[in-house]
Order: C-alpha cells, then structure tokens, then sequence
C-alpha cells in the first residue's frame, strides 16, 4: 500500500517516500532532479548513497514521532543544498519533503531589506519630532497675521500658509507616532473576522470578503490593537484597489526563514483580490513611508503595516499575480499559554 497518493511531478517540491530499510518507495519529478537520477534507477533503490549521514540517522530512528527539519543539506551526485523535512509516516516508514534553499535566501533578503526600509523609517520619525516645533511656529506665525491684517490677500496667503502645515503637522503625528505594544491573549480568527466585517461595511455589496481559516491555530501572544491595525490596513488596501472579492486565508507555515526563536513554526495570513493591483516600478518601495499606488493616498498604511509585522519578529510581502495580487504576513506562531507561562517563572 502506497504511504502517499498524488500528482506530484507538478511541484517544485521533492517528494521521496522510504521504508524501514531506507528503500524508495515512491518520488516525484522534483526529487528526481535533486537527487541526479531518474525515477527508474531510484525505485527500489536505497536513499544511502545520495544524503548525507546526519539525514540517514534521522531516517534510522524509528521511534521517531515527529517531522524532523534540516537546513542546507547537501543531496546528490552534485551535492546541491536544499531544506529537507523528515515526516514520519504509517509503519514506520517516511515522507522526505525536499525544498530550494533559494526560497529561503530570498525571503531573508526580502526580511532584511525591509529592516532597513524600517532603519530609513526611524529616521524620518527622529526628522517628524525635529520637523514639529518649526512648523507649530509658522502655523503660529501665519494665524497672528492673518488676525492682525484687514488686507483680504494677506488673510488669504496666511489661511494657505495655515491649510498648508496643519496637513504637514498632521501627515508628521500620523508617521511618527510610536505606540508601546500590550501583548496578550489573542484569538486571531476572532481578530480577522470583525476587522473583515468592518470593511465589508464600509465597502457594502460592491465587496465580498471571504474566508478559510486553519481551525488547528491557538490563541497566540500578540498586540491586538496593532495586529488590528496592520489587518485592518491591508484589507482596506485591498478594497481600495477596487476589488470585489477578497479572500483571507490563515495556514500554519513549517520551517518559515524569517522567524526566529522561541517560535518554531509561522502563522500565514494570505489576503488576495481581484483588485488592479499595485504598478511594478513601485512594488519594491512598497512598504517605505509616502510610496502609493493611489492619487489620493497616504503612503502611510502599507508601512506602518510592515511596521507593526516587524515589532511582531514577522514579516509582510507583496505576491503579484496576472488575475490577482496577495499580501503574505507571516507571524511567529508563540502560543499564549507557553508564553505567560515563561513569563511567570
């Protein structure tokens, strides 16, 4: 009896299924090219000669209960370095998932380019502080003028002057604004939810927002004002993109590059639209501060979104596509009850 069935010569991933004696039982198209060989001089052979002793090891132990993941093994004839997951499977046998390490040297070079996108950020907030009094002086200044002269042009320009640093003043409180983060016990689908349903209201029928949830995601320890933010951002991005459809889907990720200790695994959040999109030459400024797609936008909602995600230890990308366009945030999954737990040692 086969331990998997499936079309798999379609995906990128290496699958490889092996008995007890580390015989191969069954591999895809993918795991083939990894390993240098073709499925018929690898059926019924065994994995030994093509995977380093740490990965033979791991298959050996046969009491294993657990998906076991390696970095950067090296496989094959060529020795090409790729992730790898160990998942045990019905007697004792096992499932080899075989990933490109490329995957995840381009989401650490997405994760470090947006922290000094972040850098660049923190910047400008410190120029937002510095830029305040000045301009409070000038609004100040303009206001005394404009209350002392009877001449009508006077009064105008200094009313412009007026318009013109409340906009500035209100566009620099909105940028800087730095918010300590409370963090707690958060039901995320509950979060998903009202802050879905808060757009759709907005947006009314023009908007269907739909969604598939992971039910197996526990509460986890978060800042919910802020993930509330950063949610609530990104679907009204969305929305504004003139999409009719939305769609939230929530997956818990195995081995994700970009999150780091005490989590183990990512929480996935994907938000997809049929909207317009977002213009190339603008997709790898997306999450700096005054970068929109949109004539009338801020500039502010992508970034303080990106901003939130990496208080978070997460990350957000931007997936373009021909019919529809996603928004990935990945979270560190750190479950409430370990995380008080640690806290009150």
């Amino acid at each position: 009896m086969n331990d998997f069935v499936f079309d798999a010569d379609q995906l990128s991933t290496g699958l490889i299924s092996v008995d007890t004696n580390q015989i191969i039982l069954q591999c895809n198209q993918a795991a083939c090219t990894y390993l240098g060989k073709p499925s018929i001089a690898l059926l019924g052979s065994s994995i030994e000669p093509f995977v380093p002793q740490a990965l033979l090891m791991a298959l050996l132990d046969h009491k294993r209960r657990h998906t076991i993941q390696m970095s950067e093994v090296e496989l094959g004839t060529q020795q090409k370095k790729v992730d790898v997951e160990i998942t045990p499977l019905e007697s004792n046998h096992a499932l080899i998932e075989i990933h490109p390490v490329s995957e995840r040297i381009r989401q650490r070079a997405h994760a470090d380019r947006v922290d000094k996108q972040q850098a660049v950020g923190h910047m400008a907030r410190q120029l937002a502080h510095e830029l305040r009094n000045p301009l409070a002086g000038i609004k100040a200044a303009a206001q005394l003028i404009g209350q002392q002269s009877r001449e009508p042009s006077v009064t105008r320009h200094a009313d412009i002057i007026n318009r013109g640093t409340e906009r500035i003043l209100a566009l620099l409180e909105h940028f800087a604004q730095e918010k300590e983060h409370q963090k707690s016990r958060v039901h995320l689908h509950q979060l998903l939810q009202e802050t879905a349903d808060l757009v759709a209201v907005e947006w009314g029928s023009q908007l269907s927002i739909d969604r598939d949830f992971d039910p197996s995601i526990p509460l986890i320890y978060a800042d919910e004002d802020q993930l509330n933010q950063l949610f609530l951002n990104l679907i009204r991005n969305s929305a504004q993109a003139n999409a009719s459809v939305i769609r939230i889907t929530t997956r818990i990720e195995h081995n994700a590059p970009v999150i780091e200790p005490p989590a183990k695994h990512a929480i996935r959040v994907e938000i997809r639209d049929n909207g317009d999109g977002v213009p190339e030459h603008l997709r790898e400024r997306l999450f700096l501060p005054l970068v929109s797609g949109r004539e009338h936008g801020s500039g502010f909602g992508l970034a303080v979104a990106q901003q939130i995600a990496r208080a978070h230890d997460g990350l957000i990308e931007f997936e373009p596509g021909d019919e529809t366009t996603a928004f990935v945030i990945r979270l560190p999954l750190l479950v409430s009850d370990t995380i008080e737990a640690s806290h009150a040692q």
